[in-house]
């Protein structure tokens, strides 16, 4: 019988960035938005009948989510939990604490002992007998510092030989998770890290590149799984497409900033059927958009002969901005006085949900290529070098010339 399940990830619930409290409520309208889209993912997989949630790290936004934060996300695992559907937690980055020993922000779950709610926190392989027949999930959470501490002295270690360190123990997990895999029943690999050919989201470049451990897609490729939950990276995606095991990324369920604007934002229902003689198994995976937060750019170029409101307001005309989350640059051309009527601008942006910026775009700064001015140069060659660099002086560079010899002249005369 084929196993269906959920696969989410990146949740950060508690992000709260462009919005206000809900006077309604007293919640923060970003702590509805990922709360909506969460419940939505879970009502659209229950309507699907899946046997299991797989969710693959980063549920809060920090280690140390608020009582209102768990509160919200408790009672969304509660909704499944109480269909006595099984939910697997791998802990992500945002979900571990800093300090070696304390509890990640999921492990409350773990303590209480949920049923059918099963956290890791450390790599382990769970089996699990769901409605349709037994599955096995691989754990591999975030890796960090807290898991060198059994593998030898590593306080000496700088951050590019700790990254180094943290991806060979990776690999090695995988490969022993993969060993202990029954072949015979359905396997996924659940992990919550970065795979090499992983294209990122906007704001996601810089926060990641250089610091993570980056794995290659044939070492998380494993053929002794069926299926790859990766989280961390909050584009859709999957890495090995068109390959077998699927490693997919679902994203994150919400956007988090402009950066995202341009993402769809979901997870993935995803189906492993039985095989069909030796062949493997056939694994299908669906996109499911949520209803994210749409976010907009208005980035606008004003010609000479435009006036720069008309410009932008004919511009925001001709979109419909019904609950995004709007920021406008507009560009001047030349020296242009900025004569932007501010207050028709956010006329024009009444129906957006919130209005992030109105600004002009920075003015590129062109940094002329200065001449190097050393102290082994002489007066002539120095004041050349000078007034290459201070062009308006080009033309009376024969006469400073000619000064600077007869200076150079009387210091000599009076050193003798």
């Amino acid at each position: 019988m084929p196993i269906k399940f959920l696969h989410v990830a990146d949740t950060h619930i508690g992000v709260e960035n462009y919005g206000r409290l809900d006077a309604g409520t007293g919640l923060h309208t970003r702590l509805q938005d990922f709360i909506k889209s969460l419940r939505f993912a879970f009502e659209e997989a229950l309507k699907e009948n899946i046997d299991l949630v797989i969710f693959a790290g980063d549920a809060y936004r920090s280690c140390d989510p608020t009582p209102t934060h768990q509160r919200e996300f408790a009672s969304l695992i509660r909704m499944v939990s109480a269909e006595k559907i099984p939910v697997v937690m791998v802990t992500g980055n945002h979900d571990n604490p800093v300090a070696f020993g304390k509890a990640s922000s999921v492990d409350i779950f773990g303590t209480l002992g949920t049923e059918g709610v099963y956290v890791r926190t450390k790599d382990d392989l769970i089996r699990i007998q769901t409605r349709s027949g037994p599955i096995q999930v691989a754990c591999l959470p975030w890796l960090n510092r807290s898991h060198l501490v059994a593998r030898g002295p590593y306080q000496n270690l700088n951050q590019e030989e700790i990254v180094e360190k943290l991806q060979d123990l990776g690999a090695e997990i995988i490969d022993a998770l993969a060993a202990r895999v029954d072949p015979e029943i359905p396997a996924v690999l659940s992990a919550h890290i970065t795979a090499s050919e992983a294209t990122f989201s906007g704001s996601e470049q810089t926060a990641i590149i250089g610091r993570d451990p980056v794995f290659l897609t044939s070492t998380l490729a494993n053929a002794a799984f069926d299926y790859v939950a990766l989280g961390h990276i909050h584009k859709f995606q999957d890495v090995n497409a068109g390959g077998s095991p699927p490693v997919v990324y679902p994203g994150s369920i919400e956007r988090l900033d402009f950066g995202e604007e341009n993402d769809d934002k979901g997870v993935c229902i995803v189906t492993i059927h039985d095989p069909e003689g030796d062949a493997r198994r056939n694994v299908e995976y669906r996109f499911v958009r949520t209803p994210a937060r749409p976010f907009k750019t208005f980035d606008i170029q004003v010609q000479e002969d435009q006036d720069p409101t008309t410009a932008i307001l004919e511009e925001i005309g001709r979109h419909t901005l019904t609950d995004a989350i709007v920021r406008v640059t507009y560009d001047l051309q030349s020296d242009r006085t900025d004569t932007v009527d501010l207050r028709a601008v956010k006329s024009a942006l009444e129906n957006a949900f919130l209005v992030a910026s109105i600004a002009p775009k920075p003015k590129t700064q062109t940094h002329q290529r200065r001449a190097n001015i050393t102290e082994d140069m002489g007066f002539k060659e120095a004041l050349h070098a000078y007034i290459q660099n201070h062009p308006q002086l080009e033309d009376q560079e024969d006469d400073l010339q000619t000064y600077a010899a007869r200076l150079e002249g009387e210091l000599i005369e009076k050193e003798k």
